[in-house]
């Protein structure tokens, strides 16, 4: 029973990783006025570089790259599917 869960979570999983893959879009080319209206804040009138700053901390203390999703749902499948594999065979 535990088996057949895992093999299904590996698939799920594995479908989030397609779909994140296909999803990413490098953070370089987001302008952060996106991400800014996402996080709720108001950029109108803000100067292009107070924003790319604003970009680079929201890179790096914030929310992150988001692009680098794939690896965390890819990790999950292989994981899940790892312990499928084992429970099908003891």
């Amino acid at each position: 029973m535990s088996s057949l869960l895992l093999l299904s979570a590996a698939l799920v999983f594995a479908w989030l990783a397609y779909d994140a893959w296909r999803l990413a879009v490098p953070a370089a080319e987001v302008p952060y006025t996106l991400t800014a209206k996402d996080l709720g804040q108001d950029m109108r009138g803000v100067p292009l570089q107070e924003q790319e700053k604003s970009k680079a901390w929201n890179a790096r203390y914030g929310i992150g790259d988001l692009s680098q999703t794939v690896w965390l749902w890819g990790i999950l499948a292989v994981v899940c599917a790892a312990g499928s594999a084992v429970g099908f065979l003891a």
